[in-house]
């Protein structure tokens, strides 16, 4: 499954290493789980970059598909 670096800044710039289908769940996990608030507003600069796992392979995922909530907050970005 693709890896994904997300970046963002609330308040603190966060990074993780999300393992996702897409880059958009990627972004919406990082959302919902990454910040530790999962409300509307705020996020500035989100980005994510697909990791190519030959060469950039991360020493640990943060967190996987499972972390999503497809029924909890989601980010336009």
């Amino acid at each position: 499954m693709p890896k994904y670096t997300v970046t963002g800044q609330f308040k603190n710039y966060h990074e993780l290493t999300i393992e996702a289908p897409d880059e958009d769940t990627a972004v919406q996990i990082f959302y919902q789980q990454g910040g530790g608030d999962s409300f509307d507003g705020d996020w500035d600069d989100i980005q994510a970059e697909f990791l190519n796992w030959q060469e950039d392979e991360p020493s640990h995922v943060d967190y996987t598909e499972e972390a999503y909530d497809p029924a909890g907050g989601k980010i336009s970005w």
